[in-house]
């Protein structure tokens, strides 16, 4: 399968991927209130509810209904497929071990997207691709410091949960070319809850006022940064802009500090300019000189 044709605003693309790490890091801090007295499965529900209800309202306001057409149903699906099944993997990790080495094994998403890219696409990234993401990933080790991390089913989801989410990435970047990224939220977010719905016999529960209106800043964040994501993958290749992802460790550690007085160590420090250097990194072309003319 080629490479899908995407734009190449590098720049820009940054930008949308920095906003939509903010948000993906807001998101779990809400839900970091309402997951402690709120089954986990549950919360994704009527976050995926929530979701779907403000991208119909979304079509309602915008009367872009014509917009929704598509022939790429199947990629809307494994998209919300991928994403669902990394959520679950990754919360199924961190209930069976340490949150630090569940985190670090999840966050190897960004290492995968070139790596697919390769088999599926047949693309080559380019070196500053797979140096840039080797270089982040080493600042998001100083960020969370894992403990020793073995091989456990525990590890194994963790690993699939980052498989996902890059094999996520790739339909994403392959939409991209086609789908505008609101066409692409409302069909993830109805995709996700009917997925979500499927586990409600055995957990469900009736979420308080308070609950239900932190699950709707959850969708907020969650729907509008995914959004930035897709946006992102459709004006730059997705290879060249996705590492800059590793930016919602940055921020969920700022905002760990102001929330809970969770320490930033110099440890931090460092691997947050480990992160930010290695996804400016990623993001530099590779310039092929002209001969010269004699």
């Amino acid at each position: 399968m080629a490479a899908p044709v995407t734009g190449n605003q590098i720049g820009r693309g940054t930008a949308y991927v920095i906003i939509a790490a903010l948000l993906f890091a807001l998101a779990p801090a809400v839900a970091r209130f309402a997951a402690s007295e709120l089954n986990v499965l549950v919360l994704v529900f009527w976050t995926n509810l929530w979701m779907f209800a403000l991208m119909c309202g979304w079509v309602v306001l915008r009367r872009s209904a014509s917009g929704l057409r598509t022939n790429k149903l199947a990629k809307h699906f494994l998209r919300s497929a991928f994403t669902y099944g990394a959520i679950v993997a990754y919360f199924f990790a961190v209930v069976h071990i340490p949150f630090a080495n569940a985190v670090i094994l999840q966050s190897m998403g960004p290492l995968f997207v070139p790596i697919l890219a390769l088999l599926i696409f047949r693309r080559l990234s380019d070196r500053y691709v797979w140096l840039g993401v080797l270089i982040s990933f080493v600042g998001v080790l100083l960020i969370v410091r894992p403990d020793h991390v073995g091989i456990s089913i525990g590890e194994v989801s963790a690993l699939f949960a980052a498989l996902g989410g890059a094999a996520a990435a790739m339909v994403i970047w392959s939409l991209g070319t086609t789908e505008p990224p609101d066409r692409q939220m409302f069909y993830f977010s109805f995709f996700a809850l009917l997925l979500s719905a499927l586990t409600l016999p055995w957990v469900w529960q009736w979420p308080a006022i308070i609950q239900m209106i932190q699950v709707f800043f959850i969708a907020v964040f969650t729907i509008v940064g995914q959004f930035f994501y897709a946006k992102a993958f459709s004006v730059a290749p997705g290879d060249k802009v996705n590492t800059w992802i590793y930016m919602s460790l940055v921020f969920a550690a700022i905002i760990g500090f102001i929330f809970w007085d969770e320490p930033i160590f110099a440890a931090t420090i460092a691997g947050t300019v480990l992160v930010v250097g290695g996804a400016y990194l990623a993001t530099r072309e590779s310039v092929v000189n002209a001969p010269q003319s004699g």
